[in-house]
């Protein structure tokens, strides 16, 4: 049985970007980049807290600006979940708590 060759960071950035994006399923999006969806798990699972794997397509979320009243960012999800971040705040520490929330 013969294995193919190894695959780098930069084969599974976009990847696992888009298994983490969420729109469709990991096996759908295993299945579009042609490898098993257990390497796709094993990649997802080996980059999870990671910074190092960066994606070349960023997801973009919406803004709305409202006010100056308090120099906070508010970040509302569904059913009614807000987190409000003063300004100032590590972006690094939001992001984080944002993906954990995904």
């Amino acid at each position: 049985m013969s294995r193919s060759p190894t695959r780098g960071a930069e084969f599974w950035a976009p990847i696992v970007a888009e298994a983490r994006a969420g729109l469709v399923p990991r096996v759908a999006v295993a299945a579009k980049h042609g490898v098993s969806d257990a390497a796709l798990k094993y990649h997802l699972y080996k980059t999870t807290g990671s910074t190092v794997v960066a994606s070349k397509a960023l997801a973009m979320l919406p803004v709305r600006v409202t006010g100056a009243a308090g120099k906070q960012v508010e970040l509302e999800f569904g059913a009614g979940l807000r987190l409000r971040f003063e300004e100032g705040c590590d972006p690094a520490y939001v992001a984080a708590v944002v993906s954990r929330l995904r």
